[in-house]
């Protein structure tokens, strides 16, 4: 599950590679039947050489930008998450607050009523 993950993301950097490789080949088989002198030859080289360091660099350019904004969205998503379990942690502390008042008052009451009662059995019994 997670190679295919890492393929997807794999695949631009791939592509790229096998661009420059392919445009290096292609380069060489020009220069062997190229009909041109060797100076012509060797700039023509230079030339696609430079076409395709500006396509890499301009690949290089939209794939950081890519990891840029997916960075900045996983920034983003994790400040949110932390925010609901923040959220989520407070309302607990809350309500266990209140669980803990409610149960102290009930406890309260239910001493006063047994030691009412605790009181009129007393007075009760000795009458």
């Amino acid at each position: 599950m997670g190679n295919e993950n890492n393929a997807g993301r794999q695949g631009g950097g791939g592509f790229v590679a096998g661009f420059v490789v392919g445009a290096l080949a292609g380069a060489a088989v020009a220069m062997m039947i190229a009909p041109q002198t060797g100076e012509e030859t060797r700039d023509l080289v230079w030339g696609k050489a430079r076409e395709a360091g500006n396509f890499a660099s301009d690949a290089t350019g939209d794939l950081r930008e890519r990891v840029a904004g997916v960075a900045g969205d996983l920034q983003s998503s994790a400040a949110d998450l932390y925010e609901r379990g923040r959220t989520v942690v407070e309302k607990a502390r809350s309500n266990v607050g209140s669980a803990v008042s409610e149960g102290r008052e009930a406890a309260d009451s239910t001493r006063e009523d047994l030691s009412a009662q605790s009181s009129s059995n007393s007075g009760s019994s000795e009458a």
